[in-house]
């Protein structure tokens, strides 16, 4: 590689759709962003919309290839890296063997993942969570003990040499306001009340059906806005006409991503089965709205430490609902000094910073 050009990257993505909105999507572009400012030269394609003699061609005139995540993405590199020996990066989000099993992915299609991941040079990881069970995966075992992964930049491999998986959070671009937002037309609620939001998609291992029965559990003062769309949302909306009788629940469908989808709320909800880094929790609390969330891994990973009261005790609603209760009795400003340095652990620099060590660690 000569040392006249910037680094050249190929970013191999999904196209974003609407039916593809969420957090991985939002990622893929901060990453480019990011590495852009760290002095990269980005070339961004659509892995499946792009024909295979121009990924071919950008491929080698690339000095490393990018996979958005580690499914598609990644089958299209290993492609490229088998005909151009260009080193390959996979980015993983969420846990693998959760993600599997939600999936109920076949023996066979397990094995065929081993394969190719055997030839990734890089696996760069949103958490612990997400790194403890991609090597749950690659052995053959269950998600060793966190105690097996190290925290930030450092990786847990059995070579002496170039590391094979990293850590690296997710990383926060500012999200800008928008007056025609339709967010001035929902919030009508009193100021007495408890407002509530979910924002994300309306899927199984989301569980949204958990969003419900909190609300049920709380008040009848508290409301709760629904901002993203579904498979599940019309079974949702039967489950919850009593609610949206009486004004207490609304679904508002996918929304353009900015600060007025979290601003109007006093919290927000995450329900999830699994996750791995979640950028509608990160975002939330950028904006200075507290999420309230299951104790499932990733999120006692991002939340034990600084502020675990936004936590819930167990993964019933009830006691997400006592979560909320208690949380709207905590000190206001105790509870922002709290996110905002779980926040500053998510800065763009660092995220950018940390992805050119990475890079660079895989191209030497």
């Amino acid at each position: 590689m000569s040392s006249n050009h910037p680094v050249r990257v190929l970013l191999l993505q999904d196209l974003t759709t609407s039916n593809n909105w969420g957090g991985v999507q939002t990622m893929t572009q901060t990453l480019q962003l990011a590495l852009q400012e760290q002095g990269f030269e980005v070339t961004a394609l659509p892995w499946q919309q792009t024909k295979f003699v121009k990924l071919l061609y950008e491929a080698r005139h690339s000095d490393v290839l990018v996979a958005a995540h580690n499914f598609g993405p990644t089958y299209c590199g290993v492609a490229l890296k088998t005909l151009t020996r260009k080193p390959l990066v996979s980015w993983v989000h969420g846990p693998l063997l959760d993600v599997l099993q939600m999936s109920k992915a076949s023996w066979w299609k397990r094995r065929w993942l081993k394969h190719v991941y055997g030839y990734v040079d890089r696996f760069v990881c949103v958490s612990q969570t997400t790194e403890s069970s991609l090597l749950g995966f690659l052995s053959g075992s269950r998600a060793p003990s966190k105690a097996s992964s190290n925290k930030g930049n450092s990786s847990s491999t059995s070579s002496s040499k170039t590391p094979r998986t990293v850590v690296i959070p997710n990383g926060l671009t500012p999200l800008t306001g928008n007056a025609d937002s339709f967010v001035s037309d929902v919030n009508t609620t009193s100021s007495t009340n408890l407002s509530i939001g979910y924002i994300g998609r309306l899927s199984q291992e989301k569980r949204p059906h958990l969003l419900l029965e909190t609300l049920r559990a709380l008040p009848d003062d508290a409301h709760l806005c629904v901002v993203g769309d579904g498979v599940l949302r019309s079974g949702l909306e039967d489950a919850g006409k009593d609610l949206m009788a009486n004004g207490r629940l609304k679904f508002l469908g996918q929304q353009v991503s900015n600060r007025n989808l979290y601003t109007p709320y006093q919290v927000t909800l995450l329900t999830s089965l699994y996750e791995g880094c979640p950028m509608t929790a990160l975002e939330s609390l950028a904006c200075g709205v507290p999420c309230v969330a299951l104790p499932i891994p990733a999120m006692r990973e991002l939340f034990a430490q600084e502020a675990p009261y936004l936590l819930a005790h167990d993964e019933t609603p009830q006691a997400l609902a006592i979560a909320v209760l208690n949380l709207m009795r905590a000190p206001k400003v105790q509870v922002q000094k709290d996110i905002a340095r779980i926040t500053s652990k998510h800065s763009l620099p660092q995220f950018g910073h940390s992805w050119r060590i990475a890079i660079h660690s895989s191209i030497n």
